[in-house]
């Protein structure tokens, strides 16, 4: 199992090769969030250990965001992800890049784990619940069966 805060530095080295700054924070959690899941529907295991926390703008992962605050994020030494690794996370960011922040929370709140830990918050409030796994994998098994052709209610 990949170290979270390696998988945060490879998306994040990737955005920076390919656009030349780094990853907003917001897009960073998005883009953790969809790795996850991809990694739960592929394998049916977590990619990375940590929980994310259900926002009012999407999951967040809480160690991620304590290093964009940091001001110097990702300098710390991490493991290398494996050859399997890199490829899920290179092919969630190809799949995703192309959306911006809010675009990609969007996203996120049509997903069932999302919501379902938002559970008795309005829209827009603020919350910190912690996310499911076993809801997490429900939402990798939709995006599978999406992703099949097959058209779920």
């Amino acid at each position: 199992m990949a170290q979270t805060l390696a998988v945060a530095k490879y998306l994040n080295n990737l955005h920076v090769k390919k656009h030349g700054r780094a990853m907003d924070q917001m897009k960073m959690h998005k883009m953790m969030y969809f790795s996850q899941r991809e990694s739960l529907m592929i394998s049916g295991n977590p990619l990375f250990n940590d929980d994310f926390e259900a926002w009012k703008y999407g999951p967040v992962l809480v160690n991620v965001r304590s290093e964009y605050l940091t001001g110097h994020m990702f300098d710390g030494e991490y493991e290398e992800l494996s050859d399997t690794e890199k490829e899920l996370v290179e092919s969630v960011y190809k799949r995703y890049d192309e959306y911006d922040a809010w675009q990609l929370s969007t996203l996120s709140h049509a997903e069932h784990s999302w919501r379902q830990a938002r559970k008795g918050l309005v829209a827009g409030e603020a919350g910190n619940e912690k996310m499911s796994l076993t809801a997490m994998k429900a939402d990798a098994t939709r995006e599978f069966l999406r992703r099949k052709g097959v058209v779920l209610a």
